[in-house]
């Protein structure tokens, strides 16, 4: 008979036998990305931020008014990667934050990348310019963005070029863009980027208003509202600045009827403005910025000052409404205001082949500076009619911020 011998310890070497081969058996861990995958503040508000993972940065964009000294945050990261500060935790955002995601290399080494999160306000009436702040702007575009700024207070919101987006302007109803700048050539700077002047774009065929004067009223090129064969006749003449000026030659709009195609004296933009001879004053200071832009002649067809059709071919084919002209004038001649209706409903049947069919927003423009819309003087000599440039700003945004619908 065959005997068989049992040690008591095999039952441990066999256990140990077990680990020792699962564990040769072992690869590296898999490595896992430290790349944000979303951000969103959460609270006091919602809103989504946008990533860009090329300069490792993330924008978000809130309601005028927000505080953002305690925002509670969401982040989404690759499973097996981790966030710091905590997503879900409270955050200051009233000044750019860095935070970190941290994931695994190939080794099982961490890794890590550094986003930096900018929160930016919006809100319903937003002034935009190639200026980073308000206090860069040039005298006459400060002084208007200030004046917006003091009446729609909560609001309001100041966008740079740097930062119009499609988010930042999502909250956006009116959009007011002004400059007025002395100099041989009209400079809209980075506003007239591509992606900037797309996202206008995009604003105003998605039913955003906007109101344009000054060197700004070209802007109707750049967004492709209307066509460049309409171009200004002299939007890059001299401009230099009067002076000894009297008081009594007084500059502002016309109303006239036997100036426009109709009588648009009615027109909500002059309320309280108008004054017995249909006029409207905006400046008598003894010093004025002057620069020559304005719609006379070309493809819209007629002469300069003579038939009406000058007026109704225009008006055709851009689908516009010519409201005022120069404060001296009493014929067809020059259009001094204009409203360009929205294209995607009621056009004539001439409305020009290149103007894009599918604007739901409305563009008013002041768009010749003789008319004196002048916010500050360069020397800042008195102008009496101060006041009106106010009042017809602000008759201005409020009709605009009128048509909007949601």
């Amino acid at each position: 008979m065959r005997k068989f011998i049992t040690n008591p310890l095999l039952p441990i070497m066999l256990l140990f036998l077990a680990i020792f081969s699962g564990c040769s058996e072992d690869t590296d861990p898999s490595p896992v990305s430290a790349e944000l995958q979303s951000f969103r503040i959460i609270a006091p508000v919602e809103a989504s931020g946008e990533i860009n993972h090329d300069e490792n940065t993330v924008t978000v964009y809130v309601p005028s008014g927000t505080a953002l000294s305690a925002v509670q945050y969401e982040a989404e990261v690759p499973e097996g990667a981790s966030v710091n500060p905590a997503s879900h935790t409270s955050v200051d955002l009233s000044n750019p934050l860095q935070i970190t995601v941290i994931g695994r290399g190939a080794e099982g080494r961490e890794t890590s990348e550094v986003y930096t999160v900018s929160a930016f306000y919006t809100a319903p009436y937003a002034f935009v310019g190639k200026a980073a702040t308000i206090n860069d702007l040039e005298e006459d575009a400060r002084a208007a963005a200030n004046w917006m700024q003091e009446t729609y207070g909560d609001d309001f919101v100041y966008l740079p070029a740097s930062g119009i987006n499609e988010s930042s302007l999502s909250n956006v109803r009116v959009i007011f863009y002004y400059q007025l700048e002395v100099g041989n050539n009209v400079n809209l700077g980075s506003m007239s980027d591509n992606r900037v002047s797309e996202a206008i774009s995009n604003f105003v065929r998605n039913g955003g208003q906007m109101l344009l004067a000054g060197d700004a009223s070209q802007y109707v090129f750049n967004i492709n509202r209307v066509p460049s064969s309409f171009a200004f006749t002299e939007t890059n003449a001299a401009a230099g600045v009067e002076e000894d000026k009297s008081p009594d030659d007084r500059w502002g709009f016309s109303v006239v009827p036997s100036a426009t195609s109709a009588d648009r004296t009615g027109h909500p933009i002059f309320s309280g403005l108008l004054t017995e001879n249909n006029r409207v004053y905006l400046n008598n200071s003894p010093t004025r910025e002057v620069r020559l832009v304005w719609w006379a002649t070309g493809p819209a067809g007629g002469e300069c000052c003579g038939e009406i059709e000058m007026v109704t071919n225009f008006e055709e084919q851009l689908k516009a409404v010519k409201l005022a002209t120069l404060r001296h004038v009493e014929d067809y001649f020059g259009f001094a205001a204009i409203e360009f209706g929205r294209t995607d409903q009621d056009t004539h049947a001439d409305l020009h082949s290149n103007v894009p069919t599918d604007f739901q927003g409305n563009i008013l423009v002041f768009a010749n500076t003789i008319i004196g819309y002048e916010w500050e003087t360069q020397d800042g000599s008195p102008n009496e009619y101060v006041d009106n440039i106010k009042q017809l700003t602000q008759n201005a945004i409020n009709y605009l911020d009128g048509l909007y619908e949601d």
